[in-house]
């Protein structure tokens, strides 16, 4: 598996899928419940995938925060929502395969995901969302642990939209930069996505590292980058975000966090387009219905 950064061309395809589990387990499933998908249409979560012990029945709580987007030195934590107390989303009973899903959660309440603008520093161009999963017996429940997002910093550099970032705590990682769900109405050399996913748990990691991606020298990985693009012509129009997006998620056993946070394009669009998206923690497995990509955009229908 190639977890070195990676293009994507995210296709339009129907918002309604039949999700496919496959029986054979890539890796163990252990006691504590994973979050192994997250899906947003239209800014909001929608669904969440998951592993946990056969027949165990899960809940699903969460937590969000706005922050400023920034590197190490810019980045700053604004306040919790809800007074930082958890609310709880569903519960689902795990399937024999061990796999587990919350749908339709729009309906149960509204999380958006995504910055509703691009403040350029202030609290409302960044989102930090966790996702907290949990099996209770009684009065005992499996712990929530989530990863920890040091800092997500979004840039525009030479024409080229870039994002870094710093992470520890996760098994799986991975950071995104977007200017659009798609490369446009037809192939070219320009995409639209790009991204970079990091397995810790692999040889030459040690599990639960801190990430870093930079784009100079040092850290981790490679930033992300993507050519500033809008492929709108006179006959058609090319999707494109009404901003420079960077996304980072981390995921491991009891908890997942999922970061968003974006800057203004400073160009006018042909057509903009509200966020949708599946996050995959771990390639390896397969969830169905989807690209082999952490990051998978797709135009609004």
């Amino acid at each position: 598996m190639n977890w070195r950064t990676v293009m994507v061309r995210a296709l339009a395809v129907s918002a309604v899928c039949v999700l496919a589990f496959r029986a054979v387990a890539v890796r163990s499933v252990g006691a504590v419940p994973e979050v192994v998908r997250i899906t947003a249409q239209n800014n909001d979560l929608t669904a969440v995938d998951g592993i946990a012990p056969p027949g165990s029945t899960v809940q699903l709580w969460y937590r969000q925060r706005n922050f400023r987007e920034g590197d190490g030195r810019g980045f700053s934590w604004c306040g919790w929502k809800n007074g930082g107390d958890a609310v709880q989303l569903g519960t689902a009973v795990t399937a024999p395969n061990g796999r587990w899903r919350l749908d339709d959660l729009e309906n149960v309440s509204s999380v958006g995901l995504f910055p509703g603008v691009s403040t350029g520093g202030g609290c409302a161009g960044g989102v930090y969302t966790e996702l907290l999963p949990r099996i209770c017996n009684g009065t005992e429940c499996t712990p929530w642990t989530t990863p920890t997002l040091h800092w997500l910093d979004v840039r525009r550099r030479d024409g080229q939209g870039q994002a870094s970032a710093s992470i520890s705590g996760a098994l799986h990682t991975a950071l995104a930069a977007a200017d659009g769900p798609n490369d446009g109405p037809e192939p070219s050399s320009v995409y639209d996505v790009d991204e970079d996913g990091i397995d810790t748990t692999l040889p030459g990691f040690e599990p639960g590292q801190r990430v870093t991606w930079k784009c100079g020298s040092g850290g981790t990985a490679i930033c992300p980058s993507i050519t500033i693009h809008d492929a709108s012509t006179a006959i058609q129009a090319d999707p494109e975000f009404p901003f420079i997006l960077g996304t980072a998620q981390g995921h491991t056993a009891g908890g997942s966090v999922f970061a968003a946070a974006s800057i203004d394009r400073n160009e006018d669009l042909g057509f903009a387009v509200n966020v949708n998206v599946r996050v995959k923690a771990d390639l390896d497995l397969d969830v169905g219905c989807e690209k082999s990509s952490f990051f998978d955009f797709w135009p609004s229908l």
